[in-house]
């Protein structure tokens, strides 16, 4: 009603169903750029306009929608039963939405289009022995199933490995997952090769798993994490196992790399060990807690290394090492001296099997880039295996100071390869962060070294589960930066068309920065020049636009859902990032000079014509 003078009305809907907005998804991938505008002019997840109405049969379209309202829930849903669709034959079929087989149209509940996912209708198939072949592709499949509420089938489990099928530590994992969706598992025992999850709807809570080994905990944080940030609500998971122990992440590595990656795009979770566990005995215990989100997360941009501007070095002991703790500290910081010059390091005794000892380093750059080099825990002189005192130091047997030194230097040596490449994320990191960067809102950057097996089986699985979700690779000598465009996904009882992607704005590199900085100094803003009198005050890369109050904040949903699109389209013409802050009623400009300024332009035409020309204050 708002637009009078129009010469074409449109009809549109939002998907609130996470099988339907995959389908779409699928379906707008296949299609060619001017054929998907048409039909899906905006870039926020979900929305798709049905039919266009010519201004002469306006009142015909609204005396249609009027007659068929009391269909719409509340004026505003509309279940779906079923989809029909033809194949490249013409042959017609349905899929039926929640269940069931094929309807009068002749397909059965099999049969798809080319390159459409099952929708929630039938099992997603998974091959488990493709690429990695390891429990990888359990803990994203598992995770992307729940989240986006996909019936899962999980064949050929770990069919390369020495013990082919689930391991205790794969199995809870799964279970955990169960969990968080509230669905179900079949075949899910130790040794199955073939493993089937129903998810049912996602929902915030208390959540417990202890596979009753050195099972890894971090791993299982990594399976249940989707879905536990887009249930709806805070939750806690207290998770039992190893927290270090081989062939997965550490505890480290999770508290102080992963989870301040994952913060950096909106997901403030937190872990809280109780008691370390490490192998045989396992016995650890994690608490971990992740918020509800509100938004969908944001991209993250590690296109840069930067260089070394904090380096912090962790001795751990399980049993304290009293009169000797000073001086292994002393040896570890001259060790480090040569490796890592400006390292800090610091003792932490743990609760845990008495008699360990491990080191983790942990370097952050300038960029913000995060770093990790461990060794595995290792008996102290007279636990354990230990005979008197082990490991040499130049040829001679060392002591319990020796020891921590020669720790702290093979730590320091797996940082300092990493560092060495010039990547901003080492391999590690790289493949846990793929997930969370195909559910954001935007573009993420990843500069990497070589791409690890593991790397391209994260992006292998995100393709399968988000065909919208897109991956791009530019090599740069040895190293390669990967785009991961991300679909934006909603969190759990959000509108899905209230918000749209947007990109993260890159780093520059060092030249470029120094350029500009320098350039900054010299000359005023061209921005503050061409902002109109709204924009209350800048950044270096964003312009603050305050509204009058009310004008967002009381604004009827259908309304703010009209805004929030016009600023995606906005937005994608000028190359700029138009955030809409409701609560506060203002907007955040953020980009390039120039994008600001020609959004700054276009958007006192827009405010203008929404607000009228008083919208500032």
């Amino acid at each position: 009603d708002r637009i009078q003078d129009a010469e074409v009305y449109c009809i549109g809907v939002a998907l609130a169903s996470p099988g339907l907005r995959t389908l779409k998804d699928a379906w707008t991938a296949e299609e060619p750029e001017d054929r998907r505008k048409v039909h899906v002019p905006y870039d926020s997840e979900g929305h798709i306009s049905l039919a266009y109405i010519r201004a002469e049969f306006k009142q015909q379209a609204q005396a249609f929608v009027q007659q068929h309202a009391t269909a719409l829930k509340d004026g505003r849903g509309l279940v779906v039963d079923h989809i029909s669709y033809q194949d490249e034959q013409g042959q017609e079929h349905q899929l039926v939405l929640g269940g069931g087989g094929g309807g009068p149209g002749g397909g059965s509940s099999g049969s798809r289009a080319k390159g459409v996912p099952e929708g929630g209708v039938t099992l997603k198939d998974i091959d488990g022995s493709v690429l990695e072949g390891g429990g990888q592709i359990l803990r994203m499949s598992g995770g992307y199933s729940a989240l986006l509420g996909i019936p899962l089938r999980i064949s050929k489990i770990r069919a390369g490995r020495s013990k082919p099928g689930l391991a205790a530590q794969h199995l809870e994992s799964l279970r955990l997952v169960r969990d968080v969706s509230g669905g179900s598992l079949t075949d899910d025992c130790i040794g199955s090769c073939e493993v089937t999850l129903q998810p049912g709807p996602l929902a915030p809570g208390g959540f417990y798993a202890d596979p009753g080994t050195a099972g890894s905990i971090t791993l299982m944080i990594q399976a249940s994490l989707p879905p536990l940030l887009f249930a709806g609500g805070a939750s806690e998971a207290n998770l039992k196992g190893g927290t270090d122990v081989s062939f997965s992440p550490p505890f480290d590595f999770c508290q102080r790399v992963l989870l301040p990656s994952l913060k950096r795009m909106g997901a403030d979770c937190s872990v809280d060990c109780l008691r370390r566990g490490v192998f045989p005995q396992g016995g650890g215990h994690v608490r971990f807690t992740t918020p509800g989100l509100t938004e969908p997360l944001r991209p993250i941009d590690l296109s840069v290394q930067g260089k070394p501007s904090q380096i912090e070095a962790v001795l751990h002991v399980t049993s304290p090492l009293g009169a000797d703790e000073q001086p292994a500290l002393d040896a570890m910081l001259a060790q480090l001296r040569a490796d890592l010059p400006g390292a800090e390091v610091r003792c932490v005794v743990e609760n845990g099997a008495s008699g360990k000892f491990w080191v983790d380093i942990v370097v952050k750059t300038t960029s913000g880039s995060l770093f990790h080099g461990g060794t595995e825990p290792k008996d102290l002189p007279g636990f354990g295996k230990s005979r008197g005192c082990k490991g040499k130091v130049g040829g001679k047997v060392g002591s319990i100071p020796d020891l921590c030194a020669v720790a702290a230097g093979e730590a320091a040596a797996a940082v300092q390869e990493h560092l060495d490449t010039g990547a901003a994320v080492d391999e590690h990191l790289a493949d846990q962060l793929i997930l969370p960067a195909s559910l954001a809102a935007g573009t993420s950057y990843l500069l990497c070294g070589e791409l690890s097996l593991h790397m391209r089986t994260a992006m292998y699985i995100a393709e399968q589960f988000l065909p919208g979700v897109k991956f791009k690779e530019e090599r740069r000598g040895k190293l390669s930066l990967i785009e991961v465009q991300g679909v934006g996904h909603q969190p759990a009882g959000r509108d899905r068309s209230a918000s749209a992607p947007v990109a993260v704005p890159r780093a520059p590199s060092a030249l470029a920065a120094a350029a500009l900085a320098a350039a900054t100094a010299k000359a005023p803003s061209a921005t503050a020049a061409a902002a109109p009198a709204a924009a209350a005050h800048s950044q270096a890369d964003e312009d603050i636009i305050n509204l009058v109050a009310g004008t967002l904040s009381k604004a009827t949903s259908e309304m703010l859902r009209d805004f929030r699109n016009d600023m995606s389209e906005l937005a994608g013409w000028v190359g700029a990032q138009v955030a809409v802050e409701a609560a506060t009623d203002r907007l955040v400009v953020s980009g390039g000079q120039r994008q600001r300024a020609d959004a700054q332009a276009e958007l006192s035409k827009v405010l203008s014509w929404y607000f009228g020309p008083s919208y500032a204050r």
